[in-house]
């Protein structure tokens, strides 16, 4: 059965700035390696599906930048969504238009913006679920065997194993539960029955709309009437306008009886924010990481320094610091206060900050 890829390539990316802004947003950088995050994504899901065209869903922000730099490189359809409206409506769109040019292929969902390795692992991966999705009709979540008490992921408490794997575990899953507290993620992380929640999703597209009109009929109308409409752009504005702001996790997966969980065997991260960076790149024995040319490091602790510029930078006796060097604004900030950078990004738009700076 084909299998055909859904990127999900909206957002900012906020929380990687000053690298990050309206006109060069997450999926555009090339965090985990010489190559954009997009590019990264369609090659790993074009290894895993063949010949079918990926369709790629976007904002209106994000599409110039897309455009330029897969052209000429890659295949692809694309939907350019003129709002956010979270993961939901975008499924629900791309299943439409999948069942319309594929017929009931099967729908491998993927983020432009994870750092997966290595991909033959990923591709095994996706061979499984594909399988598992086509033979049981079940909604297959790629789960990540936690190796830390994160509070930043949802989690999936898995139940029975399934048979057939190929080499790859599969489960039941119980329920899905959200970021938790630091003393629950620590117990999750010893009970070894719950894994992160990947956002990676395989799927038959029969199954998933049927789950969508049972569970969202108002949001899979208004995609029939998309679909109906032959995808115009004026479709597509409607139906951004009118469908609710929902996630698939909240709008289905919480919801529905029939979901399954493959356990992937690769390294996976979602590159959130700068901390990802001491993940996905070499750590010094004083617990730094150091991406970027031009940099002279010396005595930093545990920090993050990165330069995207053509200055040089030298980081001295640096403590549980970010460092991000750009062309045109620095970062200088307390690592454990990355989790409030929106907040401080919305105090520097209050004291008049350059808008080209966001």
């Amino acid at each position: 059965m084909m299998i055909v890829p859904c990127i999900l390539a909206g957002g900012r990316g906020e929380r990687f700035w000053p690298l990050s802004h309206s006109s060069r947003p997450k999926q555009l950088l090339p965090l985990a390696g010489k190559k954009t995050m997009i590019e990264e994504t369609l090659a790993r899901v074009r290894a895993a599906c063949g010949r079918a065209r990926p369709l790629v869903m976007t904002g209106q922000e994000c599409a110039a930048g897309i455009r330029k730099a897969l052209a000429g490189r890659f295949a692809y359809d694309c939907i350019v969504e003129p709002a956010g409206k979270n993961t939901a409506p975008a499924i629900a769109l791309g299943a439409v238009w999948m069942r319309r040019r594929y017929g009931d292929a099967i729908m491998l969902v993927a983020s432009a913006d994870h750092a997966i390795a290595p991909q033959k692992s990923f591709v095994k991966a996706v061979r499984c679920a594909a399988g598992l999705a086509g033979q049981t009709g079940s909604l297959v979540v790629f789960g990540i065997r936690p190796t830390r008490p994160d509070t930043g992921y949802g989690y999936i408490n898995i139940g029975k194993a399934l048979p057939g794997g190929r080499g790859i575990a599969s489960y039941q899953v119980k329920r899905f539960v959200e970021k938790p507290s630091p003393a629950v993620a620590r117990r999750y992380l010893r009970s070894g029955s719950y894994l992160w929640n990947s956002g990676l999703f395989v799927w038959k597209v029969s199954v998933i709309l049927s789950e969508i009109k049972r569970h969202m009929p108002d949001l899979y109308r208004q995609a029939c009437a998309v679909e109906k409409a032959g995808f115009s752009k004026r479709a597509i504005d409607t139906f951004y306008r009118t469908c609710i702001k929902e996630s698939i996790d909240y709008g289905i997966m919480e919801k529905s009886s029939r979901i399954a969980a493959v356990a992937g065997t690769f390294f996976w991260d979602d590159i959130g924010s700068w901390e990802a960076m001491s993940r996905i790149h070499p750590i010094n024995k004083k617990g730094t990481v150091v991406v970027g040319p031009l940099v002279f490091e010396s005595e930093s602790t545990k920090s993050i320094v990165y330069n995207a510029s053509s200055l040089h930078v030298a980081s001295i006796g640096l403590d549980n610091t970010v460092l991000v060097v750009t062309p045109h604004a620095v970062l200088a900030m307390a690592r454990p206060l990355l989790p409030e950078i929106k907040k401080y990004l919305g105090m520097m738009k209050e004291r008049k900050f350059p808008d080209k700076l966001f």
